[in-house]
């Protein structure tokens, strides 16, 4: 049995477009092998639902960048709700700190829409959150490494995106997918195996962790780094970026059973 772990935002959604129509043959593909598909991203799970129902696919959903578990059988995840507890940090921070971080919190549904390229609607979406806080952070590199210990000294961790820098929960998507994995063996007597898309850096443990790991072009960030299992062929990196990439490597790794 294959599951595909994929990130959404410059991997399987055009980094500057969202869309996807470049990945309907894989898609297509997936779907006809009954292969299931596992979104995980920075977004919500309210921005996620809609993208799930339109890509087709009703499986759990790893939210937030790992912060969360959404199941497509439930109205919501069972987790905590660690939101207002960053947004209380932020409103505490001493003051050479102070203003330094912006978040979705501190933009309204038009900022958040002109910094993301979403439509209002799906702004809107964005600002539901439950888990995590994205933004910018404008300091220097010292006071970053500042902010950061503080955010770890209360169990919290900043996770670099595409886009954003998230402030989360200490796990990642990459945590979150051993628990999937873990669910899918339960239900069936067939080997696991997985194959995960990421383009940015808080997608670099899941692509480790994974059985086939797929770092897909992005021209608008640095690349990833080469790690060891890039080097012993266990990653692979797609010539074209984001859809088309995707499109291109799922039907070879599919085609070839990998």
């Amino acid at each position: 049995m294959i599951v595909v772990f994929t990130d959404l935002d410059g991997t399987l959604l055009d980094h500057e477009t969202y869309a996807y129509d470049a990945a309907l043959p894989a898609l297509a593909a997936l779907k006809a092998r009954a292969i299931p598909l596992v979104l995980a991203s920075s977004k919500t799970e309210a921005e996620m639902r809609p993208i799930a129902a339109a890509i087709g696919t009703d499986q759990p959903m790893i939210v937030e960048n790992g912060a969360g578990i959404a199941n497509m059988a439930l109205p919501r995840g069972e987790e905590t709700n660690h939101y207002e507890s960053l947004r209380r940090f932020l409103q505490t921070l001493p003051q050479h700190l102070v203003g330094l971080f912006e978040g979705f919190g501190d933009w309204s549904v038009e900022e958040v829409a002109r910094r993301t390229g979403l439509e209002p609607a799906a702004a809107a979406l964005a600002r539901q959150r439950r888990f995590s806080e994205p933004g910018l952070f404008s300091g220097s590199t010292e006071q970053k490494a500042d902010f950061s210990s503080l955010l770890d000294a209360i169990g919290y961790q900043a996770v670099q995106g595409g886009r954003f820098l998230t402030l989360m929960p200490k796990t990642s998507k990459a945590e979150r997918m051993a628990e999937l994995i873990a669910h899918y063996r339960r239900t069936t007597t067939e080997p696991v195996r997985s194959i995960a898309l990421g383009d940015a850096p808080n997608d670099l443990a899941m692509l480790e962790a994974a059985d086939r790991g797929v770092i897909i072009a992005n021209p608008a960030h640095a690349p990833l780094p080469v790690t060891e299992r890039e080097r012993h062929g266990f990653i692979s990196r797609s010539q074209k970026a984001g859809p088309q990439g995707w499109n291109e490597s799922i039907l070879q790794l599919v085609g070839t059973g990998f």
